[in-house]
C-alpha cells in the first residue's frame, strides 16, 4: 500500500499511513518510497489524466480572465477619451 493521509476528526490532524519515512521527513506525499506496484489502475489513470486536463483548462481560464480585465480597462479608457471629445 502506498502512503496516504487519513484525517482524524477528533484531533483535527492528518495522519500518514503506513508511515513511509521519506514522506514523514519531507511532508510531500509525492516522494513516497513504499514498495507498492507503480502501475496505475484504469480509474487511477483516468483520474490523473482528468486532473492534468483540468489543470491545463484552469490555466487557460486564468489567462483569459487576465486578458478580459485588460481589455475592459482599455475599453473604459477609450470611452472616457470619447466622452471628453464630445464635450
Amino acid at each position: 500500500m502506498r502512503c496516504h493521509y487519513v484525517y482524524d476528526d477528533v484531533s483535527k490532524q492528518k495522519i500518514l499511513i503506513p508511515g513511509c519515512w521519506e514522506v514523514v521527513r519531507s511532508d510531500d506525499i509525492s516522494r513516497c518510497t513504499c514498495n507498492a506496484n507503480d502501475d496505475l489502475s484504469y480509474s487511477q489513470f483516468e483520474r490523473k489524466q482528468f486532473n492534468n486536463e483540468l489543470d491545463k483548462r484552469n490555466e487557460i481560464i486564468k489567462e483569459q480572465r487576465k486578458d478580459i480585465a485588460y481589455l475592459k480597462s482599455e475599453l473604459d479608457r477609450h470611452i472616457e477619451m470619447l466622452e471628453k471629445i464630445k464635450k
